[in-house]
C-alpha cells in the first residue's frame, strides 16, 4: 500500500494516506529539466527495452484501435507472458473471496468474485498467445468503459541511504507504528512538528533505521513503500506500516504559499533543499502528516499483500475498482526528451491509497529515474476498460 503520491508535491498534497494531484508536465518544461536528468540514461540497463511510441492516447478512442496500439515493451516486458507474474498474484487474493460474493455493485456494474477469478484464469490461460494474437484480448472478453476516463497519477518506490545503526551523518529515524496506533486503526497521534521537535519517539525502540537525508526520509513518507541502501550495500525494503491521522499538506504546496518556488515540482523542491539545508525542518514539520514503516521483504508492497509490479501494478477505489480486476488502460506519460509520449497497458488493481477516489487510478511506476520522473509529474486523463471474461 502506498502512502502519498510524488506528483502531490506540485499541488496540494495526497498520502495514503495520500492526495494525488500534479501538473503534467510540458514541453518546455521538460527542456529545463533535461539536463539534470541527464543521469538517467546513463544509470539504464544495457538490455532496457526501447521504449516504443505511436499515436497519441485519446479519451474517444475504441478497444479495436487500443489494442493495435497496444505493445508490451510500453510496460517494460519484452513479452506479454511476463503478464503471468502479475496474473498469480491477483488470483491467489481472489481464490480468498467466495466465488458468489459481490466483489462490486455499483450503477452500471455488478460483478462477483467468481466473476473475476474466471477473467484472471481466462487471461492466464491465453497469454502464451498474446504475442502473436493480440486480437485475443477483443474476442475473450468484455470492455466495459469506465465512465468519463480515468484520472491518472503514478507512484515509486524511492531509495534511501541509511543506517540500522545511528552514527554520525544518518540521525534522522525511520519509525516503525507506535503501540499507541494500533495497526488498521485511525486515531489522532502528535503531528510531525511535535514528534521531530520534542523527539517524543527516540528511544522507545521504534527505530527501524537511521536515514542520511531527512528530505529522502520525507518522499519515502509520500509514496509509502521504499528501499533502505545501506553501507554494506545491502538493500532493505520498507512498506508502509500506518499514520498519524492527520492531514497531508505536500512540501510544494508550503514552498509555494512561501514564495520560494516557480513551478514547484519534486526537482525544483530538492533543488531548493540543498541550497538552504537550515530550512529543511522548517519546511518539512509544517506538514503535520507523518508515516510509519515495518519491514517490507523483498519488495514494496501492495494492498493485497504482493509484490507491486512496475508498470502493471494499479492503486484504485476498491469501491468502484476492486482489488483483482484487470484494467485496460491509457495516459500519455511525461518524458524528458519528447514532452509525453504514449502508455496503452493492461494492469491489475492490486494497492489502493486514501486518496484515490473513483474515477483516479494511481500507476506504479517502479524505482528507476524513469519511474521517478513520470510519478512526479503524471497527471492526466485517458480511457480504462474493465476487462470481464465473456
Amino acid at each position: 500500500m502506498h502512502s502519498t503520491s510524488p506528483s502531490s508535491q506540485q499541488s496540494s498534497g495526497k498520502q495514503k494516506n495520500k492526495g494525488f494531484v500534479r501538473g503534467l508536465l510540458s514541453c518546455a518544461l521538460a527542456g529545463l529539466l533535461s539536463l539534470s536528468l541527464a543521469a538517467c540514461s546513463a544509470k539504464k540497463p544495457e538490455n532496457q527495452l526501447e521504449i516504443p511510441g505511436g499515436p497519441a492516447v485519446s479519451l474517444q478512442e475504441e478497444p479495436d484501435y487500443f489494442v493495435r496500439n497496444l505493445h508490451s515493451a510500453s510496460q517494460g516486458m519484452r513479452s506479454w507472458s511476463e503478464l503471468a507474474v502479475s496474473v498469480n498474484k491477483s488470483l491467489r487474493y481472489v481464490k480468498t473471496k467466495p466465488a458468489s460474493g459481490k466483489a462490486i455493485s455499483r450503477p452500471g456494474l455488478s460483478v462477483t468474485w467468481g466473476e473475476l477469478r474466471s477473467t484472471l484464469e481466462r487471461l492466464q490461460q491465453i497469454i502464451p498467445r498474446l504475442d502473436k494474437e493480440p486480437g485475443l484480448l477483443l474476442a475473450n472478453f468484455q470492455w466495459v468503459k469506465v465512465p468519463d476516463g480515468i484520472n491518472y497519477s503514478g507512484y515509486y518506490s524511492p531509495e534511501v541511504k541509511a543506517s540500522l545503526t545511528p552514527k554520525k551523518g544518518y540521525e534522522q529515524a525511520i519509525y516503525r507504528l507506535p503501540p499507541e496506533i494500533p495497526a488498521g486503526k485511525h486515531g489522532k497521534f502528535a503531528d510531525r512538528r511535535t514528534i521531530e521537535e520534542k523527539q517524543i519517539l527516540a528511544n522507545r525502540g521504534l527505530e527501524l533505521a537511521w536515514a542520511k537525508d531527512p528530505v529522502d526520509v520525507f518522499f519515502l513518507e509520500i509514496q509509502g513503500s521504499g528501499c533502505l541502501l545501506l553501507e554494506d550495500g545491502r538493500k532493505i525494503c520498507v512498506n508502509y506500516a500506518g499514520q498519524n491521522g492527520h492531514k497531508y499538506k505536500s512540501s510544494g504546496r508550503i514552498m509555494r504559499e512561501k514564495g520560494l518556488l516557480k513551478r514547484g515540482d519534486i526537482f525544483e523542491q530538492r533543488q531548493w533543499f540543498k541550497d538552504h539545508p537550515e530550512r529543511v525542518r522548517e519546511i518539512l514539520n509544517d506538514n503535520p502528516s507523518y508515516v510509519f514503516f515495518k519491514l517490507g521483504g523483498n519488495g514494496p508492497t501492495g494492498a493485497m499483500g504482493a509484490i507491486v509490479d512496475d508498470w502493471r501494478t494499479l492503486a484504485t477505489d476498491r469501491s468502484f475498482i476492486p482489488l483483482g480486476s484487470i484494467v485496460a488502460y491509457g495516459v500519455n506519460v511525461p518524458d524528458p526528451s519528447k514532452g509525453r509520449i504514449p502508455l496503452r497497458g493492461i494492469g491489475f488493481a492490486q494497492d489502493v491509497g486514501g486518496a484515490i477516489k473513483r474515477n483516479r487510478i494511481d500507476i506504479y511506476c517502479g524505482s528507476d529515474d524513469r519511474a521517478n520522473y513520470v510519478a512526479s509529474f503524471l497527471d492526466a486523463k485517458g480511457p480504462a476498460w474493465l476487462l470481464l471474461a465473456k
